[in-house]
């Protein structure tokens, strides 16, 4: 099962021009909660595209995989997301603001994130699918890394994880219900994200119109959206409230009864999407790149493409620190893919097996989600991850519990005494002592991973900010291995006072907060 090289091509520039497509479309109707009647774009048509964060991140991490090759993880994304992603609001003003401090993911995107739960992260997943198409696990692997830079424990890691195995399978995969089944089974069960597509469905199977499933979809899926317009009606019934920030259920319920409800009709699923209001670009933009990867840029109708081009018009990234690089239409994007993607074929070993594999996941792949707690460092022969017991903070007087899991991962069967040391400032007292010792056998075996708690207490807190180093040897000398794993604590106060908004003025105009 392989596609050849213009077929895949011809997919990936379906992919970007769809992005733009459904991204121009929605944009000016972004997070206005009302029904909005469109069959076209309602901008003033200028050749090119509106801007877009969606495509802009993933420009971010193509430079991430030139530079890095296919070992990116969540700290290389986060060390670029820090330096050239220059919005600073919701979850990625909180993302920034962590690592800024020495937050590594996935607590960058845990501590203080009242968005974990929002759009920022599905919206970036095309990329993954494309580097790895047919192979939803691991384009789902990329998509976890990613999100957990700025969505952490949250929702928003599974919507990146549904919408990257359903794309990375529509590449070989054209049935709708198919496709979201293929998501659904990367999920937990229980997610806020698994229930909302299954609502959608639902709602489909069941013959509902758009407007009566929006209805469902305000009934139980809405989050906090009183600083962008409401429009009087959906004010009347109530649909003004929500938990804060809690905002990609209801739009991962719309793309999933949109593509349900299109039939395959790009146009159709399109504006359906955007009928329902809510995060307008991400969730037609996000239907639009899946149907340009299904059926390829030669599928969509010139009436989309030819009025905004096919250039990639950036707003959110850092022009001057990204020397050039940023691709200026979405040909050479797809080539610069292209590219990474023959260097996963050749790393992976992909499309060796003749048999077409089954796109769902394998039982084993939920165990990834083990890992939305704890920073991880890999290391020869070692693999350590430092879990933070809660939020990140010492305070004076408190004992603050830090827990690092050790496991052996040397590819000969050994037995191990690994010394740690814990390196502190001077205030800091510890327990039971700086100097401990632990013992692992391989990882697979009973005693492979240990864990080792260290608790911290400062009388006084006297810094805004701790600096930590756990210093990690071997007994046996001869390996000459000393590791070293960094973190830090905060010293962080501050009670969170809830907002009130207030509309004043007419009813076009948003509700602000009183502050």
């Amino acid at each position: 099962m392989k596609l050849n090289a213009e077929d895949y091509r011809k997919k990936v520039e379906g992919c970007w021009i769809g992005k733009n497509i459904g991204g121009t479309l929605g944009m000016p109707m972004e997070w206005n909660r009302s029904k909005n009647d469109v069959s076209y774009y309602t901008h003033d048509i200028s050749g090119e595209p509106l801007p877009n964060d969606d495509l802009d991140i993933q420009v971010l991490w193509l430079l991430a995989l030139e530079d890095h090759g296919l070992k990116v993880d969540a700290k290389i994304l986060g060390q670029y997301f820090n330096e050239l992603m220059i919005f600073t609001h919701a979850e990625y003003g909180t993302a920034k603001a962590n690592l800024r401090v020495g937050l590594e993911p996935p607590y960058s995107g845990i501590y203080n994130n009242d968005f974990k739960d929002s759009c920022g992260s599905f919206i970036r997943s095309e990329i993954w699918a494309c580097l790895f198409p047919g192979y939803p696990e691991l384009a789902a692997k990329y998509a976890f890394e990613d999100a957990l830079v700025d969505h952490g424990d949250g929702e928003g890691v599974y919507a990146e994880v549904f919408t990257a195995a359903v794309e990375s399978a529509a590449f070989f995969e054209n049935d709708t219900k198919k496709l979201l089944q293929i998501g659904l089974s990367y999920l937990p069960e229980d997610c806020a994200v698994a229930r909302a597509v299954r609502a959608g469905w639902d709602c489909w199977e069941k013959g509902l119109e758009p407007m009566a499933a929006r209805e469902q979809m305000l009934q139980n899926f809405i989050g906090h959206i009183e600083w962008h317009y409401i429009s009087p009606e959906d004010e009347a019934k109530g649909y003004g409230e929500g938990p804060f920030g809690w905002d990609v259920p209801s739009n991962l319920f719309i793309i999933a009864y949109s593509l349900l409800y299109g039939e395959g009709d790009l146009e159709k699923a399109m504006c359906t999407a955007v009928s329902f209001g809510e995060d307008t670009d991400c969730t037609a933009g996000t239907i639009a790149s899946l149907f340009g990867i299904r059926y390829g840029i030669d599928s969509i109708d010139r009436k989309w493409i030819d009025p905004i081009g096919t250039r990639l018009k950036t707003i959110s990234i850092d022009p001057f620190r990204m020397e050039n690089r940023i691709p200026k239409d979405i040909y050479e994007f797809s080539a610069r893919v292209e590219k990474l993607h023959q260097a996963a074929v050749e790393q992976f070993g992909l499309y060796r097996e003749e048999d077409i594999p089954s796109f769902e996941a394998k039982p084993y792949f939920k165990n990834i989600y083990d890992e939305m707690h704890v920073v991880r460092y890999c290391f020869d022969y070692l693999n350590v991850r430092v879990d933070y017991c809660g939020d990140p903070v010492l305070r004076a007087g408190e004992q603050k519990r830090v827990r690092f899991r050790v496991s052996n991962t040397a590819k000969s069967v050994s037995s191990e005494r690994l010394w740690l040391h814990l390196y502190t400032p001077d205030e800091v007292t510890v327990s039971p002592s700086k100097d401990l010792s632990t013992f692992v056998t391989m990882g697979h075996m009973g005693s492979g991973i240990r864990a080792v708690d260290f608790l911290l207490e400062v009388e006084q807190a006297v810094r805004p900010l701790y600096r930590f180093v756990l210093e990690i040897g071997f007994e046996d000398s001869k390996r000459g291995r000393i590791y070293h794993v960094p973190f830090v604590l905060l010293n962080e106060r501050g009670e969170v006072i809830p907002a009130k908004f207030e509309k004043n003025g007419p009813p076009a105009c948003p509700n602000q907060p009183r502050v």
